[in-house]
């Protein structure tokens, strides 16, 4: 391995978690855990590459799934291989994000890396660029993947996996960012559900007058998706597809993050800070609208149910009368160059075999992700599930609209200064506008650099 894969892959790797949980997405807490299930999966993969034999090509396919997930994850590797006899997928689990990503960095110095692996859009560019992945472009015109399935595909994830104009990925566990609604509080205020952020400061203030020590709006202890998101909506490019625009210093993105400040120093804001994620407070009964992962649905409602409050779900709040936009988190699945083209092949038939309507639909309902295909979303039991869980159908409308922020070489460093900032700004209280300037200046260097 070169110095630059090196430092590259060492860079991506302290972002690596973050960046999987979309700027703290807690919906994937319980993935961080469970060594015992990680030595299991890991001893029944040795002995199914044992046992495999005759013409089978095997396939072997790391994630950091555990607990439930593992267990969804299992059923479905099982099924694509009972379904056919030529391939073989033997997953194999690494623990958490980090200990993946580890696995890969040491496997590409040894040379041994897997056919098929969960990636992030911090990997991605870094991975290509130093040739460790392939495109799936050829693959997904092959025999092995349908184009029904591509087509089905919702465009925002597809333009998630997408660098160079070529298709690095393929979208998996996909989430978006919604509104935790505490229906109580809005009832004690004879409130509507808010659909502006202005909305959101109105409850807020009307809290206060009140005497209210409760908070309108909680945010995760990351605010930079709720940035970028606001920014946007504001008309910010934050940064554009082509990279050729950065403007997170301009009057359109930093406004956001002043109105994020000023709620938090007027005390109708704040974010999770040392509870961890805002799905504590929010479960309480402390905050009135709380934005976080639509993957977070399973740690809001045990809490919520404990608590005996009223909540549901809704769509995000825009911001100064933007248009609706919510961004994309979560993970994808990438092919390596070491792979034979059987185990190529066979990769391009696991996949579009977990793209099958039924197949998205099944992961997203084990999972608390979305279908990332428009069939997906439309499936019987999908559908029957969103009737069932109407706390579940604001990320389902959502994905209609849903973005991915660009993928570019250097999208470790860029995420590392984001932080940096957000913290200067919100523990040191350092100034927005200058902050956020000295932040654009080191971003457009961060891309001039390395693409």
């Amino acid at each position: 391995m070169n110095k630059k894969l090196l430092m590259g892959l060492m860079l991506t790797m302290m972002i690596f978690v973050l960046a999987a949980c979309g700027g703290g997405e807690e919906g994937t807490t319980e993935e961080t855990s469970g060594d015992e299930t990680s030595t299991e999966s890991s001893e029944t993969s040795e002995e199914s590459s044992e046992e495999t034999s005759g013409d089978t090509t095997q396939i072997t396919f790391w994630h950091a799934m555990n607990g439930p997930h593992q267990e969804a994850i299992t059923e479905l590797t099982n099924k694509f291989n009972e379904s056919q006899d030529e391939y073989e997928v033997v997953e194999q689990n690494q623990g958490d994000y980090e200990t993946l990503n580890q696995s890969i960095m040491a496997s590409g110095v040894s040379d041994d890396l897997p056919t098929i692996s969960q990636a992030t859009a911090s990997n991605i560019p870094d991975w290509s660029s130093n040739d460790l992945i392939i495109p799936l472009d050829d693959l997904l015109s092959g025999e092995n993947f349908d184009q029904e399935t591509y087509d089905s595909i919702i465009p925002g994830f597809l333009e998630g996996v997408s660098y160079e104009d070529q298709t690095m990925a393929l979208p998996f566990s996909k989430s978006v960012r919604i509104m935790y609604v505490n229906e109580d509080i809005l009832e004690e205020y004879d409130a509507e559900v808010p659909t502006t952020f202005e909305d959101v400061q109105a409850l807020g203030e009307e809290m206060q007058e009140a005497g209210d020590e409760r908070f309108a709006l909680g945010l995760e202890a990351g605010v930079e998706m709720e940035l970028e998101t606001m920014a946007r909506q504001n008309g910010a490019e934050w940064i554009s597809d082509d990279l050729s625009t950065v403007d997170i210093g301009e009057e359109n993105a930093t406004e956001p993050m002043q109105y994020i400040v000023d709620g938090i120093d007027a005390g109708w804001a704040r974010t999770a800070g040392e509870d961890g994620y805002m799905s504590g407070p929010f479960s309480r009964g402390d905050i009135a609208v709380y934005l976080g992962s639509s993957a977070g649905l399973s740690h809001v409602e045990p809490g919520a149910e404990e608590s005996g409050i009223n909540w549901s779900t809704a769509e995000l709040p825009v911001y100064n009368e933007g248009e609706p936009l919510t961004l994309l988190a979560g993970n994808d699945l990438t092919v390596f160059a070491s792979a034979s083209e059987e185990e190529q092949q066979g990769a391009a038939a696991f996949m579009n075999f977990l793209l099958q309507p039924e197949n998205t639909a099944e992961w997203a309902i084990a999972s608390g992700y979305v279908p990332v295909t428009e069939a997906g979303i439309e499936h019987e039991s999908y559908q029957t599930y969103l009737e069932e869980n109407p706390n579940a159908e604001a990320a389902a409308a959502e994905t209609e609209y849903a973005i991915a922020s660009p993928m570019f070489a250097g999208s470790g460093e860029y995420r590392n200064a984001m932080l940096e900032a957000q913290d200067a700004i919100l523990i040191d209280g350092a100034d927005v506008t200058e902050t956020m300037q000295g932040l654009q200046e080191e971003v457009t260097t961060i891309i001039e650099e390395n693409n």
